[in-house]
């Protein structure tokens, strides 16, 4: 009767892992705009450049089928909660100083935060003339940096700062 028990919690706990694997393997859900903390960016940001937007939009096409838009349902399965936590820009190119965005995120699994990391992109690109054209192209950074924390997702990670190149 002991083996028995012993057989049955021995084939239960070589089912964790499997399950365990499978929420991994599972898409990863974003909201279509991710919104901007209180008091961040100005109305040109929030209004005209859609700065969430390109940003959501940039993860799911650098993840290529891993993260998709939508919701999870009942808060079950894999989320990726993003918040825009900086946002500046202004239109004259090089002239008018830096550009950047930074990102605050978190991985859930069913509810349970299982990652975050803050990530920032700055670009000085002196042909770039409208500000939205150039938070596009951070965004499209960022994207790619999201995607590659995706891939091994840490709490609080040492991410350099680096420049949202083209």
């Amino acid at each position: 009767m002991k083996s028995i028990h012993a057989a049955a919690l021995a084939a239960a706990f070589l089912c964790v892992p499997a399950l365990h694997a499978q929420a991994a393997g599972a898409p990863i859900h974003i909201t279509s705009d991710v919104p901007y903390r209180e008091g961040v960016g100005g109305e040109l940001i929030r209004q005209e450049c859609q700065f969430g937007q390109y940003l959501s939009q940039s993860i799911v096409r650098h993840a290529d089928g891993a993260v998709v838009v939508g919701d999870t349902q009942d808060g079950a399965g894999r989320e990726l909660y993003l918040v825009v936590t900086k946002a500046h820009a202004a239109g004259g190119g090089a002239i008018s100083g830096p550009k950047w965005g930074r990102i605050y995120g978190e991985l859930k699994e069913d509810g349970k935060v299982v990652g975050n990391f803050s990530l920032k992109r700055s670009t000085n690109r002196p042909f770039t003339f409208r500000a939205c054209t150039t938070l596009e192209k951070i965004a499209d950074a960022l994207g790619g940096d999201v995607v590659r924390w995706l891939q091994e997702p840490t709490f609080d990670p040492q991410l350099t700062e680096e420049v949202a190149a083209n």
